[in-house]
């Protein structure tokens, strides 16, 4: 994965070059403005090839397009990461983001280096199903990019921000006027930019001097990390070592050769000649001056000089990444030490399935809405529950070597949400007898004066030992636990102290030179803890200087001159300091498994690491790290120890990225850490890159619950016993399945299966969910028979589910055939119910009557109601199915009264589905308002139970009978609102976006002006959703009503750009039907109208009609024909009316439809008709009757028009009375047919016998046909042209 430069923000050159690739520069003048925004670039990466996966890439921005419109959840995301979000450009496939400090550009900058940005983008921006494809998951990553030049200029640009900065000295720097100013290669400095050019005011960190130092001598420290250590831990540097060592490697272990004769009389120093083989004692860091070493020859241990000594057979680990030894690694991949807590709730929960128990109601329809259990609104979520560690019981599993031991001071449960990270002395004494108890000595107050030295030889011959003991530990540790564990009986420390005193001076008097030792390094504890200073560093000194002791105790040693170390830098006591600071150096540093004394040691540390960042020795810093990490973690200071976790983890990368060896993991601990600091994004992405190798069971469901605990801080709906979970868990739960099956852990498998198994369920990946099913069984089997039965329901229901009903069939049989010999009801009675609807399904309706039939009577054997009333209520179905409507209702009904005896908030959703089959029978028997109430009813249960997919269930169905079975579009749109906000709690923005546009439709059919302003409203608020969403077709439909409505409101101005809009994102589909299809519809919106029918011309010829030809539409070519046809005719177009006229007649023809045919002809005779070419009208006029002759009533109207046409046609315009005579007549013949159209009678009556009185004289045809229509006169007759 691409997490970034590992490297510094800043190579060793001269801050005047730094500049930005691109466009941005930084000068160093004071309050000069610079950009500080910066790049950075995404891409979905295949692991196997190399290569960017489009189609993922591509739901990566449709998901940051959701989560874009509301912008809280990816500014919440960067500000985990400790950036400021600027901008999104989802195209380019990279967010604008920015940083207003150094403090932010140095996280920012650690957490893109340890691939923590890259994980949590992973964690936010993949969906849930890619989760569950195990495939993707293994090969897919994000990599993240960005222009590191330019991070550098907003890193130095920050730097000069701020005032001042360290900076490292490029080059020796002398003053001529001030000896005590003389900068060495390396120093550390504080500068300030003065707004000069050329120079810095600058303060050497080792003396303190101020002076001028030239800008180009200067290099800003290149870590952000090491300026913020230099300002939050003030204080002197030191220098850098003068001498130079002859070893090549950074940190090693074997023996080494002594090049010069060594007879020193300083404290401890091993004496030795030129050529002696000396033995190295724990690590040589070359950084050092001293390491301990042993002389071969004469078996002594004290301090060497590094330079005093080559190699021999000097073991190099910097190549092996080994600053650390095998136990303190260890230490550092125990997940969580401090815990002792187990797993069993934990596992029972996440496998809890009621399937051997429970019935299942069968499904009405395959629902859009998913029938899940039920879920309380956010709100009153409480995040109690198994995610907890407070309700996390004891799991016992297999002991692997890295499992803590549990121990009788530790509890197995907390009711803290924040568990604080501690180290247990148990893990660095490993050696340790804890059965064994610790002596215990009564202080006497009455032995002050007593010169009988009885009293005191039991505490002298315990601190006497020559070597360390285990019991001394609690005399060395930084708790001061000997105060309660090896001594009682005084009231407050000064007695004890007063005790020590006199056990001192009999500690001299018997020469018991360690007891005195001891006693002294206990006394001077004691005053440091009272921050007596002086007097501690008078018993520390006596301490370190009685004989005779040397290096048998290093952990007393150690401890003395650090101590000791710690005290002289409080005093500024230079001159000792410089003395044994090295040497306390090299005990602190070189010798494995350190035990910490006093928090004072931390200032010692902090002299180091600012001597491995003038030297930039990654090991001694490193090595400093760990060390201080975990001092910082002994004494509960987690937000004091994260900075240096997260250094030690990025030194270990940088390491790791020269050789071969893996890293060190530290992204367990920096999970838990940022858990503690309430960081959920850097926990999971911590979590994600935590290695699964060499750990056990425990420590993996550990990575489960802390992955749960993660989830509920991001979303509060996966909290609760009965909530789903994020689909990622399946990574964590696969890791324990495998652990699990290594070590054989039968019960730990099946639970770990079932678990699976409910997340696929939830999420409806049947395939996933039948895999591990059948693992369950097969370890099921091997725990007992019941769990296997159980596994075996599972599967059979989830083979339901995925409509596998015939291999479902098959294992309830044999599960019932195996049920012969028990006397389990209710596991007999869950068998019956799950093959009745097996059998339902395939349509046996009779066998699955009797089945019901049996699980009905075995609830009721063992007196359960709630299956019962499942029972009932899949018989209701079964006869609803049928149409056995009565029978339906009769068993609905006692369903629901059951159900309403229940006050088990599990069965609601059952409730609801029952209310719903009962609303769907009345409704099929015509009792709507029966089945408005079953509706109606089934939502106020599902709002009282605060069930959001059954509240949404209902809501559907109310809205869609007030749509279609009784009609009340006032109703029907609050119930379409209702299930709006419904769909934004759930955040299914898909649901969302279909029911917004349904809104619309649904607004603006009411065609009133504010009507048509809300039905905009919801558009506009599709059209977002469907852009984010990327579905190309419903965004193009989306700004096609828009430009409808505006069409509506008279916008006209607007109307053209969305119907444009609408045409070209269909366009961008290359599906040329779908485009034919807009660009018809934007026609049909003038066309349809009333105004600027015009508009419509365009669309037609110059879009629709040349892709229907293009794509050999010919049907839909005839039909756009037949609108350019009508369009100019009444626009009086008459030409080129008579064009496409003429073109849909032939077009008619190659399609062998009549219908078309006689249309085609029929709009052709009008054209004619308008151009004055009465005999082609009446020619076209008769084409088009003789394709249609009439043959039922429904076509008599259109030949009484027609023939009404024709005769008026013949009579007015060709003035042949004879030939109109004969069309009315036929009109009349039509019309005669069609005896209820009493008005075109009347009118055809009077015109004949106009006809007969004017134009072809006949008094008594006139007479009859006059006599006729004042016998149909009821009232004034209609406008003849009704007829033309």
């Amino acid at each position: 994965m691409t997490t970034g430069n590992l490297g510094p923000l800043m190579e060793p050159h001269p801050p005047e070059s730094y500049s930005d690739s691109e466009e941005e520069t930084v000068s160093l003048a004071a309050g000069q403005e610079f950009s500080t925004d910066v790049q950075l670039t995404f891409c979905v990466m295949r692991r196997s090839c190399g290569l960017q996966d489009s189609a993922l890439q591509e739901g990566v921005r449709t998901r940051l397009r959701i989560v874009e419109s509301s912008g809280q959840e990816i500014a919440e995301l960067f500000k985990d990461l400790s950036a400021r979000l600027v901008s999104v450009h989802i195209e380019r496939d990279c967010f604008s983001i920015t940083f207003k400090t150094v403090e932010e550009i140095w996280k920012f900058s650690t957490y893109l280096a340890l691939g923590h940005v890259a994980r949590c983008l992973e964690n936010f921006l993949f969906d849930q199903s890619f989760w569950l494809n195990e495939a993707l998951v293994d090969d897919v990553e994000i990599s993240v990019t960005l222009n590191q030049e330019h991070l550098a200029t907003v890193y130095l640009g920050l730097l000069l921000q701020e005032g001042t900065f360290f900076a490292k000295a490029l080059c020796p720097i002398t003053n001529p006027d001030d000896d005590d100013l003389c900068i060495k290669k390396n120093d550390l400095v504080m500068v300030k930019n003065v707004g000069q050019d050329s120079f810095w005011e600058g303060m050497l960190l080792s003396s303190g001097r101020h002076d001028l130092v030239p800008v180009s001598a200067m290099q800003p420290l290149p870590y952000p990390f090491y300026q913020w250590f230099l300002k939050t831990y003030p204080g002197s540097a030191g220098s850098p070592s003068p001498g130079k060592c002859l070893f090549d490697h950074a940190i090693g272990k074997g023996t080494c050769v002594a090049v010069v004769d060594n007879n020193s009389k300083g404290t401890d120093e091993l004496n030795f000649n030129k050529g002696e083989q000396l033995e190295i004692v724990g690590f040589l860091l070359s950084g050092l001056e001293w390491f301990v070493g042993r002389c071969v020859s004469s078996g002594k241990t004290g301090f060497v000089r590094t330079i005093h000594v080559k190699p021999e057979s000097f073991k190099p680990l910097d190549t092996h990444l080994v600053f650390l030894s095998e136990e303190e690694k260890a230490l550092l991949t125990m997940l969580d030490p401090s815990s002792e807590q187990c797993y069993d709730t934990l596992l029972n929960n996440l496998a809890k399935t009621d399937i051997n128990t429970v019935y299942r109601l069968d499904k009405l329809v395959k629902s859009e809405f998913p029938d899940l259990k039920n879920k309380s609104q956010l709100e009153e979520m409480s995040l109690d529950g198994f995610t907890e560690s407070s309700v996390l019981e004891r799991y016992e599993t297999v002991p692997t070597e890295h499992s803590p031991e549990q121990t009788d001071s530790k509890s197995q449960c907390s009711n803290k949400d924040i568990t604080c990270l501690t180290f247990s002395s148990e893990d660095t004494f490993k050696e340790m007898d804890e059965l064994e108890e610790d002596p215990k000595f009564f202080v006497d107050l009455n032995t002050w004066d007593t010169e009988d030295s009885e009293f005191f030889e039991p505490i002298l011959t315990f601190l006497n030992e020559d070597h360390y003991v285990s019991h001394y530990q609690s005399l060395y540790d930084i708790s001061f636990s000997f105060l309660n564990s090896t001594f009682y009986g005084f009231s407050e420390e000064g007695e004890l102290v007063q005790y020590l005193e006199n056990a001192r001076e009999w500690a001299k008097k018997s020469r018991m030179n360690w007891a005195l030792r001891r006693i002294c390094f206990l006394l001077g504890r004691l005053c440091a803890k009272k921050v007596k200073f002086s007097q501690a560093r008078v018993y520390f000194e006596e301490s370190l200087g009685v004989t005779g002791c040397g290096f048998a105790d290093t952990f007393l040693l150690t401890a003395l001159y650090i101590n000791l170390a710690a005290i002289y830098l409080k005093q500024n006591m230079k001159e000792k300091l410089e003395v044994i600071l090295e040497k306390a150096n090299s005990l602190f540093l070189c010798l494995p498994q350190h035990l910490f004394s006093s928090f004072n040691e931390f200032e010692v540390l902090q002299l180091v690491l600012k001597k491995a960042i003038m030297t930039s020795d990654m090991h001694l810093e490193a090595r400093t790290c760990f060390l201080v990490m975990t001092l910082f973690l002994k004494l509960g200071r987690t937000e004091g120890a994260l900075p240096f976790v997260e250094r030690l983890q990025f030194l270990s990368l940088s390491i790791s990225a020269q050789t071969t060896v893996s890293p060190v993991d530290l992204n367990w601990m920096l999970s838990t850490l940022y858990y503690d600091k309430y960081l959920p994004h850097m926990s999971l992405g911590s979590l994600r890159l935590a290695s699964d190798q060499r750990r056990s069971l425990h420590a993996t469901l550990q990575k489960v619950d802390r992955f749960i605990q993660n989830a509920i801080r991001l979303n509060a709906q996966w909290a609760g016993d009965n909530s789903p979970l994020p689909a990622q868990i399946t990574i964590y739960l696969k890791q324990a399945l495998a652990i699990a099956s290594q070590s054989g852990d039968i019960q730990a498998q099946r639970d770990l299966c079932l678990s699976l198994v409910n997340v696929y369920q939830h999420y409806r990946v049947f395939d996933g969910a039948v895999e591990y099913a059948e693992r369950a069984i097969e370890t099921g089997r091997q725990i007992n028979e019941e769990e296997a039965f159980k596994a075996s329901l599972l599967l059979a229901w989830l083979l339901i589910c995925n409509e596998q009903v015939e291999k479902a069939s098959d294992i309830l049989a044999s599960l019932l055939k195996s049920l012969d010999e028990t006397d389990s009801s209710t596991q007999r009675g869950v068998v019956h119910n799950l093959l009745a609807i097996c059998l339902r399904k395939e349509n046996r309706i009779k066998e699955a009557a009797g089945n019901l039939y049996w699980a009905l009577k075995k609830s009721q054997e063992t007196g359960n109601k709630r299956n019962q009333a499942l029972t009932l209520a899949n018989f209701g179905y079964l006869a609803l199915s049928i149409r056995a409507y009565f029978l339906a209702e009769g068993y609905l009904l006692k369903s629901l009264q059951l159900f309403s005896e229940l006050l088990d908030s599990s069965t609601d959703a059952d409730h609801v589905q029952a209310c719903l089959l009962l609303g769907q029978c009345y409704i099929e028997t015509k009792r709507t308002e029966d089945g408005r109430l079953c509706y109606e009813t089934a939502l106020l249960i599902a709002m009282s139970a605060r069930n959001l997919h059954s509240q949404l269930h209902a809501a559907k169905y109310l809205s869609c009978f007030y749509e279609k079975v009784l009609p009340r579009l006032g109703q029907c749109i609050i119930y379409y609102e209702h299930c709006v906000a419904l769909s934004r709690q759930l955040k299914d923005k898909r649901l969302e976006g279909e029911l917004l546009e349904t809104l619309s439709k649904l607004y603006s059919s009411l065609k009133t002006e504010k009507a048509c302003r809300k039905s905009l409203d919801y558009t506009k608020q599709s059209l977002r959703i469907f852009i984010d969403l990327g579905k190309k077709d419903k965004e193009a439909e989306s700004w096609l009503q828009a430009g409808r409505i505006y069409y509506m409101i008279r916008e006209n101005e607007l109307v053209e750009m969305y119907l444009q809009a609408a045409i070209e994102t269909a366009q961008r589909m290359n599906d040329s039907q779908f485009v034919m299809r807009m660009y018809e519809e934007a026609g049909d919106v003038f066309y349809k109208g009333n105004g600027h029918r015009e508009a419509a011309i365009a669309f037609y010829r110059d879009g629709a009609v040349p892709l229907s030809r293009s794509t050999g539409d010919a049907d839909s070519e005839l039909r756009l024909i037949n609108k350019l046809t009508e369009l100019e005719t009444n626009l009086k177009h008459y030409d080129d009316a008579l064009q496409y006229a003429t073109l849909a007649v032939r077009l008619s023809v190659s399609t062998g439809d009549q219908l078309k045919e006689r249309i085609a002809f029929h709009r052709l005779a009008s054209v004619h008709y308008s151009l004055q070419q009465y005999e082609m009208a009446e020619n076209y006029y008769l084409k088009a009757l003789s394709l249609s002759p009439l043959q039922c009533v429904k076509e008599a109207r259109y030949f009484v028009k027609v023939y009404y046409r024709l005769g008026d046609l013949t009579l007015h315009k060709l003035e042949d009375a004879l030939d109109a005579s004969g069309y009315f007549n036929l009109a009349l013949a039509a019309a005669l047919e069609e005896l209820e159209n009493k008005e075109a009678l009347y009118i055809i009556y009077i015109k004949l016998a106009e006809i007969h009185a004017s134009h072809v004289p006949d008094e008594k045809l006139h007479s009859f046909f006059m006599s006729n229509a004042q016998a149909l006169r009821k009232e004034p007759a209609p406008d003849t042209d009704t007829f033309c």
